[in-house]
């Protein structure tokens, strides 16, 4: 059994006993029912997955997977694929949209080079990770370089896309 196959399998569905412990707290708050809409639901399910009403969420990452799409070869982007490692070096330094909400959340920033078509490795620095936001960590787990057009055909195999699910269960 594959890894991917592994972890569908070992999924369960959330308690619905503590999603609804949950959206009573929720209901409970001085706000209008519903006010906060989609972040109110998130709330619930975290809940609901940890099975405790008030989860502790000290370890904060947020992962920001990084590739290049063979389909800007059509003009369809908003920018070229040039820009790519720019965006990472970026979010790296601490001055991306990303680094500004992972300052507010108190949240570590982890880029994972997925199918970059640039060589990270070769063009240092990289630099440390940095508590909240400040920088970033990069991570070389490199399946592809770049996605192929997919107006000329598959963007990817099956197996590299599996490959890439798997990187993502790996860093959770």
């Amino acid at each position: 059994m594959s890894k991917l196959e592994q972890t569908i399998s070992s999924v369960k569905p959330v308690n619905p006993v503590f999603y609804e412990k949950a959206q009573k707290r929720l209901d409970n708050l001085t706000k209008p029912q519903g006010s906060l809409g989609r972040l109110e639901e998130f709330a619930a399910r975290i809940v609901a997955v940890c099975e405790n009403t008030s989860p502790a969420l000290n370890k904060k990452a947020i992962f920001t997977f990084a590739g290049d799409h063979g389909v800007t070869e059509e003009g369809v982007s908003a920018f070229p694929k040039e820009v790519t490692p720019q965006m990472v070096l970026n979010f790296l330094r601490g001055g991306a949209g990303i680094n500004c909400l992972a300052r507010h959340a108190g949240a570590d920033v982890v880029v994972i080079d997925i199918g970059v078509d640039y060589e990270f490795n070769q063009n240092p620095p990289i630099p440390p990770l940095l508590k909240g936001g400040e920088g970033g960590l990069l991570i070389s787990r490199k399946i592809i370089r770049g996605t192929k057009n997919i107006r000329k055909g598959p963007a990817m195999t099956q197996e590299e896309a599996i490959k890439c699910i798997e990187v993502g269960i790996d860093l959770a």
